[in-house]
């Protein structure tokens, strides 16, 4: 019998399929995981088990599916929309937005005032099933969204409480001029009519107008105007109207003839310039071709995936987002419209704007840009495939450089990003080691938390998280997986001081009634064991010292864990909202328990396959952990940690240094070490060690 021992110091590796278990010989298996359960791996490539999710509250109706999107309106003020069947609610900072006792008073608004006390809730076209097919996108204060065959439309917070839905008007920002008349100064002999019209421009936004109306005057032949002959073109002045452009037709087609910051201009025999003509009204959805699709780009928003015509593209005039217009001939600021030429019909899912436009298509990823880079009505934009996967219509995420989207089975998570040596847009299947998390399943839903810890959240259609930490460049790849006492459903992050708080929506059975709750997961990032929260739909008590515990309604006759002061009460059941704790206490989370759990894939020398092995001393480092957790053997008895003399005299004292533990020596051709978490303490794992023996000790 020989003695060998291993140490793996980083888990960059997550948790690997079981069909990896033989594969010693991948670089991947000395930092991989055989299970990582409820928590995460950060990216310097220690484990830490995942915060609780504390409740927000239950969403309107229990026995439909709801969406969460995110709002921000500024780095301060952030928001999740409650995306319900028909409805829209909207949550900051951990809780519902609720009218104030004094809404509508200052206006005298009777309807306003009868909402006092109420959730701010509005009215939306949107069903149960349309939830999941919504696309979005965001500028300043307004969130764009659309869904294929219902209208574009625009949310807009015009005040904390009072938000508005409303269709999207693709016209300009401003008005043309009205009451447009030509007057002719001079003399009537050898005569023509000539025809004009006028544009404002926005003083804001410099856009300019659609067209007036066509007015027309009799004046004479250009060739024999006389000094003192002129035509004189006025119009009614337009609010916010910095200036006005007025063209004259040539052959149908309207020139360019001047500027005017007056209401009056006049031509005394101006060549019309038509190389710059007036704008020609486009409104690309009239027809109802509604899109389905929408981002901005370069000061330009775009729309894809019409009603009936899926791969075109339709890019509004720079910085003007609802402004479709062109002009004969285009200018390089007019409105864009492109069509992806693929080989078949494939509706456009996606659109990202990167260094370069990236279209991600039901079959393809393509790449659209300007062949000097400027994206532009003249000359055109090219539009070239880069690779030939597809997307789900779940919403990509971006990380840093680097787009991460579903591929079209919905089974495959992939990366796409820009590869300076070929010049293309390339990447890699990024759950190619972990596909057990998605076999017969699919991604439903999927967020990105940038601060503290780089993690892509996917839901999955079985309930269960598959998350993943993500750094291309440092190599860092890895999957955990995440279960609760339910399903979750949908999952958006906003920013929410110095993290990313990601909010979960998630269907419960309790109390033997079907709920759906908002949850928001808490901060990981504790110093005192007492701050803790590690239990879900949970909620959190400071204040004076008191045993018995109210407002647990959303947990009636369910057994509930707790950390009173730093201390765990379990084996806790609510009765008629309350629970009485054994001890009175000051600071209290209370909520369903669940288990953090890691194990280590099989331990293996050179050539060890098949043969006995037997852990008998384990030594792991831990960094600001509470010492109570649990180590599994082989045989699935499991030992106890004993807590520090520290933490006994310091409930909120975190331990960071080496445990060592002796256990049972079990023999067995896969030895792991299997480490669990059953209580709402932190733990954190820096490395394992094991001393291992081969050979039968039995």
């Amino acid at each position: 019998m020989s003695e060998f021992r291993v140490t793996q110091n980083t888990f960059t590796g997550g948790e690997l399929s079981p069909y990896l278990i033989a594969r010693n010989d991948l670089a991947k298996y000395a930092n991989g995981l055989k299970s990582l359960k409820n928590g995460f791996v950060r990216e310097e490539g220690c484990i830490l088990n995942r915060a609780g999710l504390e409740l927000v509250g239950e969403a309107k109706y229990p026995d439909k599916k709801v969406r969460l999107i995110p709002f921000s309106f500024n780095t301060e003020q952030t928001y999740i929309i409650e995306a319900g069947h028909k409805y829209f609610r909207f949550i900051t900072n951990g809780g519902y937005i609720i009218y104030p006792d004094n809404y509508g008073d200052d206006e005298n608004d009777p309807d306003k005032q009868a909402k006092k006390g109420q959730i701010v809730e509005i009215e939306t076209p949107y069903g149960e099933d349309d939830l999941f097919l919504i696309k979005y996108a965001q500028s300043a204060d307004v969130l764009s969204l659309t869904k294929i065959g219902t209208p574009p439309k625009e949310l807009t917070r015009l005040s904390h409480y009072d938000w508005t839905l409303s269709d999207i008007s693709f016209f300009p920002s401003i008005l043309p001029p009205a009451n447009v008349k030509a007057t002719w100064t001079g003399s009537s002999e050898n005569g023509r009519y000539y025809t004009y019209l006028v544009t404002a421009i926005d003083a804001k936004t410099l856009e300019e107008s659609n067209r007036s109306e066509e007015v027309s005057a009799l004046g004479r032949y250009e060739g024999y105007w006389a000094v003192g002959e002129y035509m004189t073109i006025t119009f009614d002045s337009v609010p916010n109207a910095l200036e006005y452009n007025v063209y004259r037709s040539v052959n149908g087609v309207f020139g360019y003839i001047g500027t005017t910051s007056a209401t009056s201009f006049v031509d005394d025999k101006i060549e019309p310039d038509l190389t710059s003509t007036a704008p020609m009204k486009r409104n690309p959805f009239e027809d109802e071709n509604y899109p389905g699709v929408v981002n901005y780009f370069k000061q330009r928003k775009l729309y894809a995936n019409l009603l009936n015509d899926p791969q075109t593209i339709k890019a509004s005039q720079i910085a003007a987002p609802n402004n479709f217009n062109v002009s004969r001939p285009l200018l390089a600021s007019d409105a864009i419209s492109i069509s992806i030429a693929e080989r078949e019909v494939n509706e456009i899912r996606h659109l990202i704007g990167m260094s370069d436009l990236i279209v991600l298509t039901s079959s393809a990823e393509w790449r659209i840009n300007g062949a000097d880079g400027v994206f532009s009505a003249s000359p055109p934009p090219e539009a070239v495939v880069q690779s030939n996967y597809g997307s789900s219509n779940v919403m990509p995420v971006v990380s840093g450089s680097q787009i991460i989207f579903v591929q079209a089975g919905g089974s495959i998570v992939r990366d796409l990003g820009y590869t300076y040596v070929s010049d293309s847009y390339d990447g890699d299947e990024l759950s190619i080691f972990a596909k057990h998390l998605f076999e017969n399943k699919h991604v439903v839903d999927m967020a990105y938390s940038k601060e503290p810890h780089k993690i892509t959240w996917c839901v999955i259609s079985d309930g269960t998280i598959a998350a993943l930490t993500y750094n291309k460049k440092q190599e860092v790849c890895a999957w955990h997986k995440h279960t609760t006492k339910g399903n979750f459903e949908s999952v958006a992050v906003v920013r929410e001081d110095l993290e990313d708080a990601a909010y979960f929506a998630v269907e419960r059975i309790l109390n033997g009634q079907t709920k759906r709750y908002i949850e928001r997961m808490a901060t990981r990032l504790i110093s005192d064991a007492k701050e803790g929260f590690f239990v879900d739909c949970g909620l959190r008590y400071n204040g004076s010292a008191i045993k018995e515990v109210s407002g647990l309604n959303h947990l009636e006759n369910e057994e509930v864990i707790a950390l009173a002061d730093g201390g765990v009460i379990d084996n806790l059941k609510v009765q008629n909202g309350k629970i009485l704790l054994p001890r009175a206490a000051s600071k209290i989370v209370i909520g369903l328990p669940y288990e953090f759990e890691i194990e280590t894939l099989n331990i293996e020398g050179e050539n060890t396959h098949g043969i006995l092995k037997s852990i008998n001393q384990i030594s792991i480092k831990v960094e600001k952990s509470r010492e109570d957790f649990f180590i599994q053997t082989s045989d699935g008895t499991l030992y106890q940690n004993p807590r520090s003399i520290e933490s006994i005299n310091n409930a909120g004292f975190l331990f960071s240094g080496d445990i060592k533990a002796i256990i049972p020596a079990v023999s067995t051709s896969e030895a792991t070490i299997k480490i669990k978490q059953k209580y709402p303490l932190p733990i954190t794992i820096l490395s394992i060690s094991a001393t291992v023996n081969i050979g039968d000790v039995r």
